[in-house]
């Protein structure tokens, strides 16, 4: 780049830089300088020549800029350039003639390179300040809130409003009971309710009942208006220091003059509505909180158990299943598929949970399962159980470690009830229909829950490795035998329910038994086998015995039956790729594997489902109790305590661009909090520090597909108050570390330092697309009046690629770690005062 004590001769630079190779250059440089110095013409021929030197730098400006890149080839190079970086690349080669310094430097100084940009808004900054002589501006601009802000999303948080609100601004007279009038102008209004911006500072409380003449109307329209119509205030709220906004909803009508004035705004509405605009806050915010959320339910890892309460006694009902957390749920079925988590879940355990303070209800759940005599005995304690005898901590965490069942899983227990079943979004309008309430079997089904615990799967290698390193005795083992469930007759039943929001499969799956010969790599016969359903593009085949195969493996399929009633197609040696494998390894799904001549199976089933799909019956998984999926999934939106994030794609650009909350805030929620930031929006500048959405996480998702389960990652949280102002927050990831005694010393460090110490779990998976079905009602109402909007909406929700979510495990941490008591009791005290220091803003209740 020239240097700043040449950026005064720019001009004859440009004018100079595209004849520096000619003949006549000496004559017109003399010419063009010869009114400077001898030193100043020295430096500009000097700057000339070097801006002309050939280059062999590649150019790649993924990540830099903001437009999309696509690769760019010039003699035999690909470099990486957006639309306008191309045109200045080209226009230099024209100029200089060849690849050169000058090409490079214009090149990565584009108006829309991020690094130009910033510098430039900032030298804006600075000008502007000077420019006032306003030392406060530059100390403001320090305080100012981090560029690094996500939208805030509260689940469950729909706003329903009964009739539609028109933006529309009239003056209007407001009467208090006192007698005291002021003016107002209306920012919209509608059948019920309307919002006012009072021009001064009137203190008014919630609750307050005033009158309201609508002179313009009256005067336009000859309304005969005696008395004001009456209103009461539900909220009023600073706009700045002079003015305010007052929301206010319609008093009861009742009189014939007030149901005249009902008829008259609706009809005005309906009538101007296209030409005014609607106020579509509501339904905006409702297709952004439910695209979030159908993107967080079915990847979250924690199982969502449900507990119900019959006659004061507590028992799991069912647990709500995803891909990610099904596992945890086939974890504690017995050697007849029954669920042990009613044992697991006793109710004492539960007492102990919710006897502690809201916010603070939970625990450790270390378990380990023994085979014996064809049966399976399941072994789990508490931290609180445990920690009544010191010694069996170390007991059972060190010989339940050395077992390959051993697992670590957080509990958190989680209030909810029935009422939170249907969170439904009404679009305003009278033609807009209540949504049908439960069935009476659904509701009696839903009635008795009253609580969620979250069991957390937090084993991983790592972590195993630290808690296999506990000593213990080995004469005491015997003792565990107090951590083992009975083996019982009969068990309360605890069901899976599983959650789905859009059928991500590309294609229909029909019903159909056949037999079906299977072959693998080695083209050894598997056991015998037949179908279960097909589609044109996979199978899923149950054998009678095990098979030793494996996702990913290549198997070969004779379709003996099926070629009875084909000569066209030959159905032997079909191949097919092994996409999951049941635990019990009798039942494939298998995908098909095409080559350059396609694959007859493919051909020969499309040709079956086109002439027989009205005799072929669809899969469809079977629902004992219709709708209890997603009353199960309305109730945990609004129970969730983790912290939720998602990653957003644009070109080749990863971001975190939103965060959600829910019923409950998590302790990262109010840490961040603290920090700066802008209203509706979070703070988030500890979290992408070290590059971490840009390129670790980017890198992995990259890897990722949707069926893949989620990437775990870890990080710690240094927390320092600060006398004034906000805590200072460093955060680091596990992947900084290059071995386990580096991260214990690192939080042994920060523990002798009297710093808060937050770790984190983290889950990061794969999106599939947006459930288009699921917001349709809310786009298509949006795109009558604001199709730019609802566009925006669309682009948002599928520009997201990655969900995670993040829950908090310091306290298993320092257990793992082998931390003594005092130090973790000091950390509990010290993260306890952190997080009363500023209670968390959260989302307000919707009205």
């Amino acid at each position: 780049m020239t240097a700043p004590d040449l950026q005064e001769h720019l001009s004859i630079i440009e004018r100079l830089k595209s004849s520096v190779q000619t003949s006549d250059f000496d004559q017109m440089f003399a010419v063009l300088t010869s009114e400077l110095p001898k030193s100043k013409q020295f430096l500009l021929k000097m700057e000339l020549k070097r801006l002309s030197q050939p280059c062999d730098f590649y150019i790649d400006l993924r990540g830099h800029v903001d437009g999309q890149v696509r690769p760019y080839e010039h003699q035999g190079k690909t470099h990486y350039m957006d639309e306008h970086a191309i045109e200045v690349f080209e226009q230099g080669i024209r100029e200089y003639g060849r690849f050169t310094l000058g090409v490079y430097e214009d090149v990565m100084n584009t108006d829309n390179n991020y690094r130009v940009m910033h510098r430039k808004e900032t030298e804006a900054r600075i000008k502007k300040a000077l420019d006032s002589d306003d030392t406060a501006g530059i100390e403001d601009e320090l305080e100012a809130p981090s560029k690094h802000q996500a939208r805030l999303v509260q689940f469950g948080s729909y706003i329903n409003r009964s009739g539609e609100r028109m933006n529309y601004s009239i003056t209007v007279e407001i009467v208090l009971d006192n007698g005291k009038k002021y003016s107002a102008q209306t920012t919209d209004i509608s059948v019920q309710g309307c919002k006012l911006k009072l021009a001064r500072q009137v203190q008014l409380e919630a609750g307050t009942e005033l009158g309201i003449f609508f002179r313009e109307l009256e005067q336009e329209y000859t309304l005969d208006r005696s008395n004001p119509i009456r209103y009461q205030l539900v909220e009023a709220s600073p706009l700045d220091q002079r003015s305010q906004q007052l929301r206010l909803k319609r008093l009861e009508q009742s009189n014939e003059q007030e149901q005249e004035f009902t008829s008259f705004i609706d009809r005005f509405i309906r009538g101007n509505k296209r030409r005014y605009k609607l106020n579509l806050d509501n339904a905006l915010d409702a297709v952004i909180v439910k695209g979030y959320e159908q993107f967080f339910v079915p990847r979250t890892s924690s199982l969502h158990v449900f507990i119900a309460v019959h006659q004061g006694k507590s028992n799991p009902q069912c647990a709500l299943t995803t891909e990610n957390n099904r596992a945890s749920f086939h974890y504690f079925q017995d050697e007849q598929q029954r669920s042990v988590l009613p044992q697991v879940l006793s109710a004492k355990r539960l007492k102990q949970l919710l006897q502690q303070p809201e916010g603070q209800r939970q625990t450790l759940l270390y378990c380990f399962t023994h085979a014996a005599k064809g049966k399976l005995y399941f072994y789990t304690a508490t931290t609180t159980e445990l920690l009544a005898e010191p010694a069996l901590l170390t007991l059972f965490q060190g010989f339940g470690a050395s077992k390959k069942s051993w697992k670590v899983f957080q509990l958190s227990f989680l209030t909810t009830s029935a009422d939170f079943s249907q969170l439904h979004f009404q679009l305003p309008g009278s033609d807009t229909k209540a949504p049908a309430s439960n069935t009476r079997l659904l509701d009696a089904y839903l009635s008795p829950l009253r609580f969620i615990v979250s069991m957390t799967d937090l084993t991983d290698d790592s972590s195993t490795s630290w808690y296999q390193q506990h000593s213990y005795d080995k004469s005491l083992i015997r003792q565990l035998n107090q951590f083992a469930h009975p083996k019982l007759n009969q068990l309360p039943f605890c069901e899976a329910v599983p959650v789905k929001y859009v059928n991500l499969r590309s294609e229909d799956r029909y019903l159909y038994k056949t037999t079906v010969e299977c072959f693998n790599a080695k083209e050894e016969p598997q056991p015998e086998a037949f179908s279960r359903d097909f589609s044109p593009n996979g199978m899923q085949i149950e054998t009678l015995l095990p098979v030793h195969l494996q996702r990913g493996d290549i198997v070969r399929l004779n379709l003996p039956d099926l070629q009875k009633i084909s000569s066209k197609y030959s159905l032997k040696q079909l191949p097919y790729e092994v996409m999951a494998i049941s635990k019990s390894g009798t039942i494939m799904n298998l995908k098909v594997l095409e080559n350059d001549q396609g694959h007859a199976g493919k051909e020969f089933f499309q040709l079956l489902i086109q002439n027989n799909r009205s005799k072929l019956t669809v899969a469809e998984e079977q629902v004992k109790h219709p709708g209890l999926a997603p009353a199960l999934r309305n109730m945990l939106i609004k129970a969730v305590d983790s912290f939720p994030f998602y990653l957003h794609r644009k070109g080749i650009r990863y971001e975190m661009k939103a965060i959600a909350q829910g019923g409950l805030p998590a302790s990262l929620h109010q840490l961040l909090d603290q920090l700066p930031s802008l209203p509706e929006q979070i703070n988030i500048e500890p979290l992408i520090k070290h590059n971490a959405v840009s390129l670790t996480f980017a890198s992995q998702l990259k890897q990722m597909k949707r069926q893949d389960p989620p990437q775990c990652y870890e990080l710690y949280l240094k927390v320092l108050p600060q006398p004034e102002g906000p805590p200072e927050l460093n955060c680091h990831y596990d992947y900084e570390f290059n071995k386990e005694p580096d991260k214990h010393a690192f939080i042994q460090q920060l523990i002798e330092d009297k710093a808060a110490v937050f770790c984190y779990r983290i889950w990061l998976s794969r999106t599939g697309r947006p459930d288009s079905d699921f917001i349709a009602k809310e786009l298509s109402y949006i795109s009558q009046y604001a199709i730019h909007k609802a566009k925006l909406l669309e682009e948002e929700l599928w520009s997201v690629v990655g969900v995670g979510e993040l829950i908090d495990i310091s306290e298993e941490l320092l257990l793992r770690l082998g931390i003594p008591e005092a130090q973790r009791q000091q950390q509990r005290s010290l993260r306890l005062r952190l997080l009363s220091a500023q209670p968390t803003a959260g989302a307000t209740a919707a009205i």
